[in-house]
């Protein structure tokens, strides 16, 4: 059996060639983080018993950031909704008026909650989603430690 096979060093070049192939000019950068707030930053400005679609938005992308990505993900759906214009359906956007209506976030959970349980569905989602938001709204009242001092 040979090692230095012609199959194996073809494929270690390329792997070397393409793992570095992005011209610099084509190399994209990410958003700054330190634009978009953190849950614990959110936690003071947003009241979860009176809170918009934007804010659950906001809600779910800093806990997807933080790697709470089923949580995450559990809040931005509830920013996800279709508005009817003309007759056609579309995308809701930041500025739609729908976005800013204030809703309470615990009783959307209860409801949602009960309904998936008269279907017999899991609620184990719903159920970790409402323990964040009851922590999510004592973070909001609660000061923050300071580790450094």
């Amino acid at each position: 059996m040979q090692i230095n096979s012609t199959s194996f060093s073809v494929l270690t070049t390329q792997a070397r060639k393409t793992a570095y192939s992005l011209p610099a000019s084509e190399e994209q950068s990410l958003p700054s983080t330190q634009e978009r707030p953190s849950t614990r930053e959110l936690a003071s400005t947003i009241d979860p018993k009176n809170m918009s679609r934007n804010d659950a938005a906001a809600l779910g992308d800093a806990l997807a950031r933080a790697g709470e990505t089923e949580l995450g993900m559990f809040f931005l759906a509830q920013s996800m909704i279709l508005v009817n214009e003309n007759g056609n359906l579309r995308t809701a956007t930041k500025t739609d008026s729908v976005m800013n209506e204030q809703f309470n976030m615990f009783d959307s959970l209860q409801s949602q909650i009960e309904f998936a349980k008269s279907k017999s569905l899991s609620t184990d989602t719903l159920d970790s989603a409402l323990k964040f938001l009851d922590k999510f709204q004592l973070a909001g009242v609660t000061p923050e430690v300071n580790l450094y001092t």
